[in-house]
């Protein structure tokens, strides 16, 4: 199985105050998203923060661009995905579950929530008991299976900048402790803090994805019955980095990062996988949300 991910796109809204980035906008998300669907994979991811706001506006234009390629696509939220509306108004006009696990031949894949709604003040990541409960019934249920798990926010102290304010799931909420309970490999695939990064913690694998506008690339995971592979492709060109360059200083919520984002050690990586072995039974697990 391939899925290819991309980190945070904060499609903005225009404004009185950036009219002029209209072209650029419509320009590099029609082009980036193309060249994000027309890598060969069996799932599509966006990590979170897929608007800037999580306006009406910025909903309906980026999904009508996601919706022309018809490819499977999933959305899990991030912060500013539930800024401007309520959760249920997003999920509404995104037609995607708040949460769900996904089965598959080689793996399980498990998508979380871990947005604070409409809070401005805290931008960090929460976890509801309803999905500790669930997550905790899908790494006994996920057995000796390989396990991803994509939220928007990563686990404390793990990818770059987890351990500064708000960039994290807060550590009262014991994700961590939930996921060392697996009994075979897992990764966690989050983004939000804006920088490329890969901590190994025990059977976890913790990968972080830059945002967009910082790089044009997309991260690949290939899930195979020995090995899972993750590897980054370069989507950008030298009109695609100047738009972004355009959009990114223009809009508010967001600012570009100076600073490297991360070394050639965060962009790879292997995770062998022991020879397959039969799933215990275990109690039944609700595939989706409530």
């Amino acid at each position: 199985m391939r899925i290819a991910v991309i980190g945070d796109l904060h499609y903005p809204e225009l404004t009185t105050d950036n009219q002029f980035i209209a072209g650029a906008r419509q320009g590099f998300y029609e082009t980036f998203m193309e060249r994000f669907f027309s890598i060969p994979a069996d799932l599509y991811v966006s990590i979170g923060d897929l608007t800037n706001y999580g306006t009406e506006e910025e909903l309906e234009n980026i999904y009508s661009i996601i919706r022309r390629h018809g490819k499977q696509f999933v959305h899990v939220l991030g912060n500013h995905d539930v800024y401007g509306l309520k959760r249920k108004e997003v999920l509404d006009i995104t037609q995607q579950q708040r949460f769900h696990l996904v089965e598959t031949d080689t793996a399980m894949l498990a998508f979380l929530d871990t947005t604070r709604e409409q809070d401005l003040t805290d931008c960090g990541g929460i976890l509801d008991p309803i999905q500790q409960e669930w997550l905790e019934s899908v790494v006994e249920y996920s057995g000796e299976t390989p396990l991803l798990v994509f939220g928007h926010h990563p686990i404390y102290a793990t990818t770059a900048k987890s351990h500064e304010p708000m960039h994290y799931i807060h550590p009262h909420v014991q994700v961590q402790e939930i996921l060392q309970k697996k009994q075979g490999p897992g990764l966690y695939v989050n983004g939000h803090n804006h920088y490329n990064s890969i901590a190994l913690r025990k059977r976890w694998t913790f990968l972080q994805i830059a945002a967009v506008l910082d790089e044009q690339a997309a991260r690949i995971i290939d899930i195979s019955d020995s090995l899972i592979s993750i590897d980054s492709i370069d989507l950008s060109d030298p009109l695609l980095e100047e738009q972004a360059k355009v959009i990114g200083e223009a809009i508010n919520h967001f600012s570009l990062r100076v600073d490297p984002l991360g070394t050639d050690a965060d962009m790879k990586h292997l995770i062998p996988l022991l020879p397959a072995t039969k799933k215990p039974a275990a109690k039944a697990v609700n595939m989706t949300n409530a």
